[in-house]
């Protein structure tokens, strides 16, 4: 075992209650399903499971699968390595950022209203005013709304009339993409904020999708920060008190991969 895996099953050990109460511990699953219809990124390769053999052999019954996708697209983690050069890999996050404080911000009514709202220091102002500083390590959950549209993907990216994807080049041909995110003034006071680990959102992006030039990912992943995008339902997610674990996919120089996100009620 590696001294980060150590001390992450330390946290671990220290947060939970002993295995004999683990089955009274309520916990949500944050996760998407990973499967045909898992969200991606507009002309990535989508997620696809392919059966290489499902049968009964002579002394039993045997299943096995192949799977491709991009990395970024279902609940997933990004990397740091992914918007800024030198960042962490997947693999080279410290395993104790994956064990942290739940910190919840709901922004749901204003997103709701308006799909290219913003994250913005008055919310985090707002939260500290009301709960204190955030304790390390914290990964800050943004709730908008949005996971109820995680089966239409044209309302949970946001598209308009006219976007067309081109699947040569991976991009959209006219990026109009509306869905909420952390705003780039929110995203440099969470980057100093030496309590917060990562982020995560229930939307495609930790920017907003009318983001052009990223700033968020740049200022966050600078600071060796973490994203993790596509969250599932954080309705029952407490502004506070809560236990999180993000754990990603131990992918070799990823800049993303799959994230499974749980998450302990208090």
């Amino acid at each position: 075992m590696s001294a980060n895996q150590a001390i992450c099953w330390l946290l671990i050990g220290c947060w939970l209650p002993p295995l004999t109460s683990l089955a009274a511990a309520e916990w949500i699953d944050l996760s998407h399903t990973f499967n045909s219809t898992a969200q991606y990124w507009p002309g990535a390769l989508p997620f696809n499971l392919t059966a290489t053999f499902k049968g009964q052999k002579e002394f039993y019954w045997y299943e096995a699968n192949d799977f491709e996708a991009a990395e970024h697209g279902g609940t997933h983690m990004d990397a740091p390595s992914h918007f800024w050069k030198g960042g962490w890999s997947l693999d080279q996050i410290p395993a104790d950022r994956f064990v942290a404080h739940a910190a919840l911000i709901d922004i749901e009514d204003r997103s709701q209203k308006d799909p290219d709202s913003i994250l913005t220091p008055d919310d985090l102002a707002k939260w500290k005013s009301q709960y204190g500083s955030f304790k390390h390590p914290t990964i800050l959950l943004v709730r908008t709304g949005n996971a109820k549209y995680w089966s239409d993907s044209a309302r949970y990216f946001g598209f308009q009339n006219g976007t067309t994807i081109d699947t040569e080049s991976n991009e959209t041909s006219a990026p109009e993409l509306h869905f909420p995110g952390i705003g780039a003034e929110a995203g440099r006071f969470l980057a100093d904020d030496p309590a917060i680990v990562g982020v995560g959102i229930d939307t495609p992006s930790i920017d907003a999708g009318n983001s052009k030039t990223f700033p968020t990912h740049v200022t966050l992943f600078a600071a060796n920060k973490f994203g993790v995008e596509n969250v599932g339902d954080m309705s029952r997610v407490p502004a506070t008190g809560a236990t999180i674990l993000a754990l990603p996919m131990k992918i070799g120089g990823g800049s993303g991969g799959p994230c499974r996100v749980l998450v302990r009620l208090p």
